[in-house]
């Protein structure tokens, strides 16, 4: 049995959170990172209510430092260019609506009950919900 299919099995399972696992994992996301820190203090026992809360604080937390970098740099390009300020915004701009789809994406796919993974923040999450170091 792999690692991933061991952790949606965790669906039906309890959740020391007190919730049903599917709502569990959808409120790590509810709020980026800052919501998956607060389920996952809560959360001892559920891979899959683990998986989301990693998930949430990894990739969308990584989406949103990107997001915000860039945002910060199209501004300090200014003094650089308008044109590279325009350009860092508009990819900035592309970034947030990605993390909005990510976001928007992961919320349903736990509610649905499907341990859904990221491309890289989803190996990372799915290794440190199983127990496993959290090595790349």
């Amino acid at each position: 049995m792999t690692t991933m299919h061991a952790i949606e099995l965790d669906v039906k399972a309890s959740s020391s959170t007190g919730l049903e696992p599917q709502f569990a994992g959808a409120l790590a996301y509810l709020a980026g990172p800052f919501s998956g820190i607060l389920i996952l203090l809560a959360e001892r026992t559920n891979r899959f209510v683990r998986f989301h809360a990693w998930q949430a604080i990894v990739g969308l937390g990584g989406l949103g430092v990107l997001t915000v970098a860039l945002l910060a740099s199209a501004f300090l390009g200014l003094f650089v260019s308008p044109v590279l300020f325009k350009t860092l915004y508009v990819v900035a701009g592309v970034a947030g609506l990605v993390w909005l789809i990510v976001w928007g994406t992961c919320l349903v796919k736990a509610l649905g009950g499907s341990a859904w993974r990221l491309p890289v923040a989803g190996r990372f999450a799915e290794r440190r919900a199983a127990g496993q170091p959290g090595h790349p």
